[in-house]
């Protein structure tokens, strides 16, 4: 269990460390935030709310897990951000069982989740406020408890156990991310199968999942369905059929080859690996095939992305389920490679000596910018720039240095280095990300400066910063201007009940800047998007790191603006 341990102790500093080191991002991160915090000043968790309208992209477990974790560590990155770097967590978890249980090795089982951990794409996804980290932990549960229950002769205590537990994966993942959470493991497991000819599995399997899923979502899904009714039309037909189908810009339509550039990308730095991975050979992948994990694990990694690959509307996020079992692929290829002992690590080394004089000209270049007397790219963050540094140089040279080491040595320090420059580098943020692509500091900022209070005033903005208000201000009652964008239906659904609305017109704002009486206006933009009333109102104006608030205050009760 040592390998066991290293491997958590690894997930604990890259990814824990550094999770609140960062400000919010927009939008995903305000979304991901203010949605959890309405269920929990409202008291309602059945059906999602954003801005106080309808919001039913996802189910409810990611603003579950979210409102929990605010409740225990309070309303900050840290506690947004933990449930997505748990399911990072948990899904490396998995694969260290998986391969331990099936090939009962704890060195081969550490390497397949270190793989894992140091893809870039699983990184900054597991340590973002999206619900694709918690989703592919749950959906590896799933291909995990199922392959493991195939294994297993005959209809055993085992099996039910682990049967019941797939059922528990599968209702979790279908309350986190909806139908395609069984989608994913259901092509896996269909083509496993296929392969292995085990055609009366397709009958005896689903039923023990089925039954446990069907028991942990029905009493959320009645209870949607009572609070309300067009819940699971829209669900259904909105975010499943017209997501896989519609070239609409709204879903994200990208062509077919798409993830292929997203997959390659996303491996690295895991994939300064790969030369050792391909230097194999047919023969030894041949033989990695012969194994029953090995073939489960392509039909786990291929079918999902072929799927993803075809359907209209596409993320960089949504191949997140693929790369556990690409990991486990990996890992059994470098083993072979390490294992065969006929001195062909050359590949290796070669790459460690590559990655390691990138990492000395990188780290090189931060400490002169930040301490030779240049403009500083981190301004109040250089001394952790400075460390980052440093870390990255010393990690350089550790691998440059240990070139005439046995493999085993440089492999430790590349995983060592890597922690070492994540969990300093979370923190170090470059000014030019301060402002409107982080945008929360501003914002605290601006109502001292013009001197409204954000408890009072109406708050209008532009889309873009919608969420963003919401969640500084903690006033889900945001105005957008013109328009609201991802809130269309649950906007028009409030027009229609007679209900508060996110979208304003300009001609409505128009009209509530001339009412007397009303309070303080405050509209919230980025300094170079440009904003025109049809004619003046007295105002003022303030930009601080390009956010731009333009405040019209207060109109006296017995005063109109003509």
């Amino acid at each position: 269990m040592k390998y066991f341990w290293l491997s958590f102790l690894f997930f604990v500093v890259a990814y824990l460390v550094p999770l609140g080191g960062r400000p919010l991002v927009p939008p995903d991160e305000f979304r991901y935030a203010e949605i959890p915090r309405e269920m929990m000043d409202s008291g309602s968790y059945a059906a999602p709310h954003l801005l106080t309208v309808r919001y039913f992209e996802k189910p409810v477990l990611g603003y579950w897990m979210t409102a929990g974790s605010f409740k225990i560590f309070g309303q900050n990155a840290f506690a947004l951000r933990l449930p997505c770097a748990l399911g990072a967590g948990l899904a490396a978890f998995l694969i260290f069982f998986l391969v331990n249980q099936t090939l009962r090795d704890d060195k081969l089982a550490a390497l397949a989740s270190m793989l894992f951990l140091t893809s870039g794409l699983v990184y900054s996804v597991s340590t973002f406020a999206v619900l694709d980290s918690q989703t592919t932990g749950l959906i590896t549960g799933i291909l995990v408890t199922s392959f493991l229950a195939v294994l297993e002769p005959g209809f055993t205590r085992r099996r039910v156990l682990l049967l019941a537990l797939c059922g528990l994966f599968a209702g979790l993942a279908f309350m986190t991310k909806g139908f395609i959470a069984w989608v994913v493991p259901g092509l896996a497991m269909a083509g496993f199968l296929i392969w292995e000819r085990r055609w009366k599995e397709f009958y005896l399997l689903p039923w023990i999942p089925a039954v446990v899923a069907l028991v942990i979502v029905a009493p959320w899904a009645l209870a949607v369905h009572r609070a309300e009714p067009d819940y699971w039309n829209y669900f259904v037909m909105i975010e499943h059929v017209q997501r896989f189908t519609a070239k609409t810009e709204g879903q994200h339509p990208e062509p077919f080859w798409y993830y292929i550039p997203v997959l390659l990308g996303g491996v690295f730095p895991a994939a300064f690996l790969a030369p050792a991975a391909f230097a194999i050979g047919r023969k030894a992948w041949g033989k990695l095939l012969a194994q029953p994990l090995y073939r489960f694990c392509v039909c786990a990694a291929v079918l999902p992305f072929l799927f993803f690959s075809a359907s209209s509307g596409k993320l960089g996020t949504y191949i997140l389920p693929c790369f556990p079992p690409l990991a486990v692929l990996g890992a059994g290829a470098v083993a072979c490679y390490f294992r065969a002992g006929d001195g062909r690590s050359r590949a290796f080394h070669r790459v460690m000596n590559f990655w390691g004089g990138a990492l000395v000209l990188a780290g090189t270049g931060v400490l002169v910018i930040e301490l030779g007397g240049f403009e500083s790219y981190f301004a109040e963050h250089r001394v952790l720039a400075v460390l980052t540094g440093a870390a990255g140089l010393v990690y350089g040279l550790a691998l440059l240095l240990t070139a005439k080491q046995v493999w085993r040595v440089r492999l430790y320090i590349f995983f060592a280095g890597f922690a070492a420059v994540l969990a300093l580098g979370g923190w170090a943020i470059p000014e030019g990300m301060i402002g409107d692509k982080m945008p929360e500091r501003a914002l605290k900022q601006l109502p001292e400066k013009l001197g409204f209070d954000t408890r009072k005033a109406v708050l209008v903005t532009h889309p873009a910063y919608m969420h963003a208000v919401a969640w500084v201000y903690h006033r889900p009652d945001v105005r957008s201007l013109n328009t609201v964008g991802e809130l269309d239906y649950g906007d028009g659904e409030a027009e229609k009940r007679g209900e508060p609305r996110v979208f304003i017109s300009t001609a409505e704002l128009v009209k509530l800047l001339k009412k007397p009486g009303r309070p303080g206006v405050v509209y919230i933009t980025r300094e170079s998007r440009e904003f025109k009333l049809p004619e003046p109102f007295p105002h003022q104006e303030a930009v601080i790191a390009e956010m731009k608030a333009i405040y019209f205050p207060p109109l006296p009760a017995a005063e109109e603006v003509k």
